[in-house]
């Protein structure tokens, strides 16, 4: 079988509003195993009736065991021995997942600690060939394409992106992309404020959000740096907080000139080649991170605060490094 992945380069996100109760521990669920133990049709048509969030969210159906192009194409699939080398390789690199259960249950009591109205969503996981997207992550459900974070030994990989992105689609990267992506919900924002500080200040805190519910996972891990990358940047911060300054960038507004140091890309070319991609957000990791530090205002305070000129101004970030790096 020639598998075509739909690719959604970390993450494809849909918000819905958080229904599951709280609880201290997360049971990842894995339906994709008992999709795998369909191989009639009768079977796949009771398994999209029996999961129809997920089928929802992540085939895009509406009709479920009624939608007969989806039936097939899953009956294919399931039934494809390409596929299901891929599967058995998906296992093998996750087994049981307690790992990523334990990251994800600790994560998520911090975040109820924090914010008691939290409810932990709901995480099951899919294997399908990249027929669906990488991740799903709203307020009441995440699903992991286990597929997409089966690592560079696996023997397909998601296809058509550039080496920079693709080297994060390992196992490593699943519960730090879902914090992350989860902080959307309590980071307060001043729709006002389109500057490129505003911006820049909203992932890092985000970064940080991610950071203290994670406290024991790589930096790199959380931005999708690469240790040489975060060491380089941090090492030559002060060239590019003068050339931020200089360029009068902070309060730009052209959705063009700020999408230069906000998107993913290779690297910074305005900044030197050496510069990684997406720098605006690092920077504002910077800045949120000494406010952070020495203003101490708590997590959630942090979170809701809307004013991104008062956390630069308060965080006194010139651009030096921190003594303790």
């Amino acid at each position: 079988m020639k598998i075509s992945p739909v690719v959604f380069c970390l993450v494809s996100i849909l918000i819905f509003n958080a229904c599951s109760k709280t609880e201290e521990l997360v049971t990842i669920e894995r339906p994709e195993q008992t999709l795998f133990g369909s191989r009639k049709p009768e079977a796949i048509r009771a398994w999209l009736d029996d999961h129809k969030d997920i089928a929802q969210v992540y085939f895009g159906t509406t009709t479920f065991g009624k939608d007969t192009a989806l039936v097939n194409e899953l009956l294919k699939r399931v039934n494809d021995k390409e596929l299901d080398v891929l599967y058995k390789q998906v296992n093998a690199e996750f087994g049981t997942l307690g790992d990523v259960q334990d990251q994800l249950s600790e994560a998520f009591n911090r975040m109820h600690e924090n914010f008691p109205d939290f409810r932990p969503p709901r995480v099951v996981t899919m294997v399908s060939g990249f027929m669906g997207p990488d991740l799903i992550i709203s307020d009441s459900l995440v699903v992991i394409g286990l597929d997409y974070f089966a690592g560079p030994e696996a023997k397909y990989r998601p296809k058509g992106l550039p080496a920079y992105i693709l080297r994060r689609y390992q196992k490593a990267f699943i519960v730090p992309t879902v914090l992350f992506a989860l902080s959307e919900r309590f980071n307060k924002t001043n729709q006002q404020d389109q500057t490129l500080l505003a911006d820049m200040v909203y992932y890092g805190k985000s970064y940080v959000f991610t950071k203290t519910m994670l406290p024991s996972t790589p930096d790199s891990l959380i931005i999708g740096y690469t240790d040489q990358q975060l060491t380089q940047t941090n090492n030559v911060q002060e060239d590019i907080w003068a050339y931020f300054i200089d360029a009068q960038l902070l309060y730009e507004v052209s959705p063009a000139i700020k999408n230069r140091y906000l998107s993913e890309r290779p690297f910074t070319a305005e900044i030197s080649s050496k510069s990684p991609g997406a720098i605006g957000r690092w920077l504002g990791w910077r800045i949120v991170r000494k406010y952070y530090d020495e203003k101490e205002p708590g997590i959630k305070a942090l979170m809701d605060n809307a004013n991104a000129r008062q956390i630069f101004e308060q965080s006194g970030y010139k651009g030096f490094k921190d003594d303790k790096e």
